[in-house]
């Protein structure tokens, strides 16, 4: 995605981050566009052509790129995770379970927890005055977490082809009905009083 898409897409989610209590779908155009890829989410094993095997994701998801980039996201999600504790402790905010942010590719936004601790983060993140913001760093490790996850299922995806597939056309035919059978991605970040992990398709979860 380019500098204008990423801002378009940080800009919707900081908005909803930070008028919203409680989890409902996006209803800003610009964010359903900027989400709307073909990745996927984890398919369970299968003995069809139709979806991308398990055994194809993890191998896509061992290779030294995708380790490399995934170890990336941990570390984000690791100090993201250790910042915004501090910051909502510092400024009174008690979590009494973990609260999740979930974004997906095509375009819906939810913030599920307690109605209370809901509350109280949206009005942490609207005061929220840290350059880049907390909304906007949230914003930004979804984007990173969807990109790393259309990667690794397009390359299961031709992988499974072109082992299944005994011509070029045959190849890449399978790989379109393969990704086009796939669902929307979905990026989850949990805070909770102790920890925090950030979750989506391709990924080892990832605590701190």
């Amino acid at each position: 995605m380019g500098c204008a898409v990423v801002s378009s897409v940080n800009n919707s989610l900081v908005s909803y981050l930070t008028t919203q209590t409680s989890g409902s779908s996006a209803t800003k155009n610009d964010l359903a566009t900027a989400l709307a890829a073909k990745v996927a989410s984890t398919s369970v094993p299968d003995k069809t052509t139709n979806t991308i095997s398990q055994a194809a994701l993890q191998r896509a998801a061992g290779t030294t790129r995708a380790t490399s980039a995934a170890q990336a996201l941990e570390n984000s999600q690791k100090a993201l995770g250790t910042g915004l504790r501090a910051a909502m402790e510092k400024a009174g905010v008690k979590l009494t379970a973990p609260i999740e942010f979930a974004v997906k590719s095509d375009g819906s936004v939810s913030v599920k927890g307690t109605d209370a601790d809901k509350a109280a983060v949206q009005a942490f993140l609207k005061a929220d005055t840290s350059q880049p913001s907390f909304a906007s760093r949230i914003a930004t490790q979804a984007k990173d977490a969807m990109k790393l996850s259309s990667s690794i299922q397009q390359s299961a995806a031709i992988s499974q082809a072109a082992k299944l597939s005994k011509s070029t056309d045959g190849v890449m035919s399978l790989y379109n009905s393969l990704m086009q059978r796939q669902a929307a991605t979905n990026v989850v970040f949990s805070v909770s009083a102790t920890s925090s992990s950030l979750t989506y398709p391709g990924s080892l979860t990832a605590n701190a």
